[in-house]
C-alpha cells in the first residue's frame, strides 16, 4: 500500500476522523497502518490507536538460521516476527527497541548509532560510539576487538521521548557495565551525560511515561530524569519505593491507561530445589507520589524483554492471531545476567494459575529477543 506523504497531506488530514478509523480497522497488515502513520499528524494519530488495539508488540529474534522451514512458519503464526533480514544490511548490531524502532550500531569505525524503523525503513541517526568517553577509552586500552560482544552491548537499552518524525524528540539511554545514563537531541553530534551522584547503583531501566523520563537503578531507587542542558541530572523521587533493596530484576512498564508499572520478576526456590518465577506489580501514582500493587491484569497481556518495550494491552482482539492469553505475562527470560539464566527463551506466565510455559527455546545460546512496541506509531 502506497500512500503520498508530500503534495497531498493537506487534503489527506480533512478526511473525517471517524472515516479515518473506518478504514483504519479494515486494515490487516501492520506494515499498511504504519506507513499511514507518515501522512500527517492526524493519521499518525488514528493509525497508533488502530495499532495499538490491533496488532501485539512484534518479537524481534535475531537468528532464525536454526529453524526449520515448517518451524519459522509457525512461530510466525504466533508472533509477528522481526529478523536483522529485515533491515537489509548485515554490517551492524540490533541493540534493541524503542517506538517501533530498532536501535543499532554499526560494527565498523565510528560505530555509528542509528533507529531504523523495520516497516518503513525511515532512518534516524544518533550520534556515534565513538562519542562516549568510555567507548574511546575501550578502543585506546586495545582491550576489545571490532566484533567484540563489548562494544554490541555498549548500549543497554534506548528510549525515546515522542515520536521519531517529531522535531523536539530526545533519546535517553543506558550505556556500559555499570549501567550510566546519557541523552541525545535532533542534531546534537554527542551523547551528554546525566549527573548520576545520586544514584546509588547501576541503572537497570529507563523508561517515558507521562512526560517524563524515569530511571530504575539495580536496588529499586526511582529516579527522574531532568534533561536541562546546563545541568542534566537523575533526582531520586520524594518517596521511597516498597521494593527498595528487593534483589530481583525489575522492569519499567506502561500500563493501557498511561499508568507507570514497575514489574518485579522474582525466582523462588521450590521444593524441586529448582527455580520457578513469578511477579509482581507495582502502579505510581503521580499525585500521591505513592505505590500501589496491582493484584489483577484486568484482561490484558504484559509483555517483557530487558531491551525492548514493556506494555500491557488488550489481549484476544482481532489482529492477535488467538493465540495471546488475557491475565498472563510473556517474557523473555535469559538474556540478562542473573540468577537462574541460561540461555534465552520466550515463556508465558499465566496470572492466575501461576504457573509458567515456555513457548520457544532458541537452539543457539547467543540469540537475542525482545519486543518491539510501537506505542507511538511511526
Amino acid at each position: 500500500m502506497a500512500v503520498s506523504s508530500c503534495s497531498y497531506s493537506s487534503s489527506w488530514s480533512d478526511l473525517l476522523p471517524e472515516l479515518i478509523d473506518v478504514v483504519f480497522n479494515n486494515l490487516d497488515d501492520a506494515g499498511d497502518i504504519l506507513n499511514c502513520a507518515t501522512v500527517c499528524a492526524s493519521w499518525r494519530y488514528s493509525s497508533s490507536a488502530v495499532y495499538t488495539r490491533k496488532f501485539v508488540p512484534s518479537l524481534f529474534v535475531s537468528s532464525l538460521s536454526h529453524l526449520s522451514a515448517d518451524e519459522e512458519t509457525q512461530f510466525s503464526d504466533q508472533f509477528r516476527i522481526l529478523s536483522p533480514r529485515n533491515l537489509g544490511n548485515n554490517q551492524r548490531w540490533v541493540c534493541g527497541g524503542t517506538r517501533g524502532f530498532l536501535l543499532t550500531v554499526n560494527v565498523s569505525f565510528p560505530f555509528q548509532v542509528n533507529l531504523q524503523n523495520p516497516f518503513t525503513n525511515t532512518v534516524v541517526s544518533l550520534p556515534p560510539l565513538i562519542s562516549f568517553e568510555d567507548a574511546q577509552r575501550l578502543l585506546q586500552s586495545q582491550a576489545i576487538f571490532q566484533d567484540s560482544q563489548t562494544l554490541k552491548n555498549f548500549v543497554k537499552k534506548a528510549v525515546s521521548s515522542t515520536s521519531l518524525l517529531d522535531p523536539d524528540w530526545v533519546v535517553v539511554v543506558i550505556y556500559n557495565t555499570d549501567g550510566k545514563l546519557a541523552f541525545c537531541r535532533r542534531g546534537d553530534e554527542q551523547w551528554t551525560d546525566l549527573d548520576s551522584d545520586h544514584v546509588a547503583s547501576s541503572v537497570d531501566d529507563i523508561v517515558f511515561c507521562n512526560g517524563v523520563f524515569f530511571a530504575i537503578d539495580r536496588i529499586g531507587e526511582i529516579y527522574q530524569c531532568e534533561l536541562n542542558p546546563n545541568n542534566p541530572k537523575a533526582v531520586p523521587l520524594c518517596s521511597a519505593s516498597p521494593f527498595r533493596y528487593d534483589p530481583c530484576k525489575k522492569y519499567f512498564a506502561e500500563s493501557d491507561f498511561g499508568k507507570l508499572w514497575v514489574v518485579l520478576k522474582k525466582l523462588e526456590l521450590n521444593d524441586d530445589c529448582d527455580f520457578t518465577v513469578f511477579f509482581e506489580i507495582y502502579e505510581f501514582s503521580p499525585e500521591t507520589k505513592e505505590w500501589t500493587v496491582v493484584r489483577s491484569l484486568r484482561g490484558k497481556a504484559l509483555f517483557l524483554s530487558p531491551q525492548g518495550g514493556c506494555i500491557a494491552v488488550l489481549a484476544g482482539e482481532t489482529g492477535s492471531r488467538g493465540f495471546i492469553k488475557d491475565n498472563s505475562v510473556y517474557f523473555v527470560d535469559g538474556n540478562e545476567a542473573s540468577v537462574g539464566s541460561g540461555s534465552p527463551n520466550l515463556s508465558v506466565f499465566e496470572w492466575d494459575s501461576k504457573q509458567i510455559k515456555k513457548l520457544y527455546q532458541p537452539r543457539s545460546w547467543n540469540c537475542e529477543m525482545f519486543w518491539v512496541t510501537p506505542t507511538d506509531v511511526e
